[in-house]
């Protein structure tokens, strides 16, 4: 087996760390509903190795993905909102002269956000919590994720730091449940965005996800190899067409990592704010 075989569960969790709308964490609104449909590009041909170091894959071997995702926000009241995440993936994997595609649904999420705001409600604290349910089983390479149930809990700080802009902080913890290795993941990041024109946007985030498991040694069988972390950059550009429909173009790359892949991509998501 070529080492490059052993880090398809890290690029495509680097990629799921990368997907995601940039924008400050406000209620939806009570009875209000947005949608957003999201479409990912990502690529790999290098990783980084147990020491931090990057390594390029055996010529001509990379990891490619396609990733398509429906989420639908509802809010049940002022302050609390229903979140729904449907995902579907597309991986390619060539290796020596080995290729392999799977594609399929991945971790469905559902979960709920309480948001706290402040009298001025310029700043938001907000509590979240959601379960992930796998709808694959790893029979087939290359692995789509853990295959495991996972409960998922976190909190975020939503700010104004300027005119026009807006932080947040967030951190967010999950566990896989279906054994006894785990991992536990943690993930922080810092998001900075900045409105102009009142209809364009432009933001900045970086993420740091760490995975521990009580299996600390690194092996080729991707069920067995839970240790690794990996810190990601995005930058995106978002512009409204109209007060219900915004898309948002966002590009990303991994900075650094531990038994890791080095991804880079492209996100491209609209999100439809309902009536």
């Amino acid at each position: 087996m070529q080492l490059s075989k052993s880090y398809i569960i890290f690029l495509f969790t680097v990629m799921a760390l990368s997907v995601g709308e940039a924008r400050a964490d406000y209620p939806i609104g009570k009875r209000r509903t947005a949608i957003t449909g999201t479409f990912n590009y990502f690529y790999s041909d290098k990783f980084f190795d147990a020491n931090g170091k990057l390594t390029n894959n055996f010529p001509g071997d990379y990891f490619q993905s396609t990733f398509y995702s429906l989420n639908v926000m509802h809010g049940l009241g002022r302050r609390i909102d229903l979140t729904a995440t449907l995902p579907f993936a597309k991986q390619t994997l060539v290796n020596g002269n080995n290729s392999e595609t799977r594609s399929g649904i991945t971790d469905i999420n559902l979960g709920l956000s309480f948001h706290f705001p402040s009298v001025d409600y310029k700043r938001y604290f907000t509590l979240k919590a959601a379960v992930g349910v796998p709808a694959y089983q790893n029979n087939q390479t290359p692995y789509l994720g853990f295959a495991s149930k996972a409960v998922m809990m976190g909190a975020n700080y939503s700010f104004t730091p300027y005119k026009n802009g807006y932080a947040i902080l967030e951190f967010m913890y999950t566990r896989f449940l279906d054994s006894q290795d785990g991992p536990n993941q943690y993930r922080g990041s810092l998001t900075i965005g900045k409105m102009y024109n009142k209809h364009t946007s432009v933001t900045a985030s970086i993420a740091h996800l760490v995975s521990q498991s009580v299996n600390t040694a690194f092996n080729p069988n991707l069920q067995l190899n839970k240790n690794f972390n990996a810190a990601t950059m995005n930058v995106s550009v978002g512009r409204k067409i109209n007060r219900s429909i915004t898309p948002t173009i966002q590009a990303y790359y991994t900075l650094l990592g531990r038994n890791a892949g080095l991804g880079l991509g492209v996100n491209f998501f609209v999100t439809v704010r309902l009536p």
